[in-house]
């Protein structure tokens, strides 16, 4: 069994599917689509260990994810294994730090030829990796790049204009930062940010370090199943929720 999201081995990860919904108003959300953000003293560094006693202050948020559907012919039918993921927030140092935290059954990683040192993506328009043969568990954070502007962008990447940044990390690379403005148009920008992920007892933890959110800011997440063949938009997602 191997990890989530297959990559191709110049990393080109396409982001093929985040589920089919446009823009939604971005009008005051529902209780229960608000993420409750905790304040921290701590350094960073201590914050992204993940360790429970670093996060007391913050409220964890089940937040439900769902199943894209099958996307290729070679799909095969996939259960839904990772219902929901906790989600924790805390504003420490000038930095927004995220802990998602699910439960897996598998640690699926895999070996990888290191990343070579290419410029930013170009293309405009992916194509699913032929890397069929590595699986590897993975998890990112989606949110506007341009802050909120009354309209949350469409699920699937945002669009021309209403781009999104995704921080995304796997098991395999660590963490990347990638970029889309539309469906199909995911690229890496050649750049990392701070994340740490580690995984016991059957539960991964992952903690992201993003800049400074203001409240409102909407996010969403995704969930990558080594074990289920996962990649590209073969993924568990949620919808939109708001950081307060």
């Amino acid at each position: 069994m191997r990890a989530s999201q297959c990559l191709a081995a110049l990393v080109v990860i396409a982001w093929a599917v985040w589920p089919s919904m446009g823009q939604t108003s971005a009008k005051p959300a529902a209780a229960g689509q608000v993420l409750p953000a905790g304040a921290s003293g701590a350094a960073g560094e201590i914050l992204l260990k993940g360790q429970a006693a670093n996060w007391s202050q913050a409220s964890a948020k089940k937040v439900a994810l769902n199943r894209t559907p099958p996307l290729y012919d070679t799909d095969e039918p996939a259960a839904d294994e990772i219902p929901v993921v906790e989600v924790r927030v805390l504003r420490a140092a000038g930095k927004l730090y995220a802990q998602l935290t699910w439960r897996d059954t598998t640690h699926d990683a895999t070996t990888l030829q290191a990343v070579p040192d290419s410029p930013p993506e170009t293309r405009y328009l992916k194509v699913p990796t032929e890397a069929e043969d590595r699986f590897f568990d993975a998890a990112a954070i989606m949110v506007p790049m341009k802050g909120s502007t009354g309209l949350n962008p469409s699920l699937q990447m945002g669009d021309a204009d209403h781009p999104v940044q995704i921080y995304y990390w796997n098991s395999t690379r660590g963490p990347m930062l990638m970029e889309a403005q539309g469906r199909g148009t995911t690229k890496r920008t050649g750049q990392s940010f701070p994340a740490n992920g580690t995984y016991e007892n059957g539960r991964w933890t992952v903690t992201f370090e993003l800049p400074a959110q203001p409240a409102g800011t909407p996010m969403a997440f995704a969930i990558w199943n080594g074990a289920q063949k996962d990649r590209d938009g073969r993924k568990y997602f949620s919808v939109w929720y708001t950081v307060e």
